[in-house]
């Protein structure tokens, strides 16, 4: 008996500790990134409604045929989707495909290839809007998540930070203020979604600097530009810039100021008697050297605003009122370059 009682008791222990042990490996299997302090699942649950895969279909031997594949994020309820101008240039035909796998036709709203952004439309119902940040409020070191469909693997998460938040880069005569990330962006995520640990948009994925030796340097549109751009191009279905007509060179560091190598017929500045030969010395008090000095101070102004123009003609320093037009659509599209 004494043997057969010791053979329950080891039973006994054994089965409890099959028990005990099944309990801790449960719990710990259990344990959700939460719980390990991990905001990146909530985040990603929360945003990834709002972010949708955008197919470029274009005509080949009679076939429509995908030629390209991005991502775009739900501006409204209403159906209004942004993306990078570039994932959908060409196109033929735009479908959209929501996260629950529906599949829309959409056109296009209003493109603006100078801050490489456009707008779609789908007639569809129960969209998740995305929230908005302002990407003026972002720090380097701060957490982000990028969402897109990279290599057409749809609504791949990465991870990273703001590595800096104000990246000045020029194109086409335009100023632009990038956010730069060590989140990966790969091909197919242009259009995508960045967003801080809130959830909350900061930026548009664009682009990544891909060259051998060079590791995590991506580039996104801030959500301030992405909301100014994206409503005029609702509104107006293009993006209204002001216009001075006159196309100017450096004269170096040195000099007084911008040399007047060509002026528009009928643009503001020849309306305003502004020549070729003259020197641009200001605008509206503030000194001009390079384009980069010139070009914040006419996008701050706007469109239909007078500026005061400082000049010098030969040895005569004159001021002239220049009410900026709005920039025609063919110079926007940078088939010429008067600022």
């Amino acid at each position: 008996m004494s043997g057969c009682g010791k053979g329950w008791r080891s039973f006994l222990f054994g089965f409890l500790g099959v028990i005990v042990g099944a309990l801790i490996a449960y719990h710990t299997l259990r344990r959700t990134p939460d719980a390990l302090n991990w905001p990146v699942v909530s985040i990603a649950r929360k945003v990834d409604p709002s972010v949708v895969i955008v197919l470029n279909k274009q005509r080949e031997n009679r076939q429509l045929r995908t030629k390209g594949i991005g991502s775009g994020v739900i501006l409204n309820r209403q159906g209004y989707i942004v993306t990078n101008y570039h994932v959908v240039a060409s196109a033929n035909e735009l479908f959209v495909v929501l996260s629950n796998g529906k599949r829309y036709h959409a056109h296009v709203v209003g493109e603006d290839p100078a801050s490489d952004l456009a707008v779609l439309k789908v007639k569809a119902g129960n969209l998740q809007p995305i929230a908005f940040s302002s990407s003026g409020t972002v720090e380097p070191g701060e957490l982000v998540v990028a969402i897109g469909n990279a290599l057409g693997l749809s609504h791949t998460v990465t991870t990273g930070v703001i590595s800096a938040k104000d990246r000045v880069m020029y194109r086409d005569g335009w100023e632009y203020h990038l956010i730069q990330t060590d989140a990966a962006i790969n091909p197919g995520n242009s259009g995508g979604a960045l967003v801080n640990a809130q959830g909350q948009l900061i930026g548009i994925n664009a682009s990544k600097i891909a060259q051998t030796g060079v590791e995590g340097i991506g580039f996104a549109i801030p959500s301030n530009t992405v909301k100014a751009i994206s409503t005029q191009l609702i509104k107006y279905g293009h993006v209204r810039r002001p216009w001075l007509g006159a196309a100017l060179e450096s004269a170096g560091s040195n000099s007084v100021g911008l040399l007047v190598v060509g002026v528009a017929p009928g643009s503001p500045a020849a309306k305003a008697g502004i020549k070729n030969g003259d020197f641009l010395v200001s605008i509206n008090g503030v000194r001009v050297h390079q384009m980069q000095d010139i070009i914040p101070v006419i996008q701050k102004a706007g469109v239909g605003r007078i500026v005061q123009v400082g000049i010098l003609r030969g040895n005569q320093p004159l001021t002239v009122s220049v009410k900026l037009g709005e920039l025609p659509l063919t110079h926007a599209r940078g088939v010429k370059r008067y600022p």
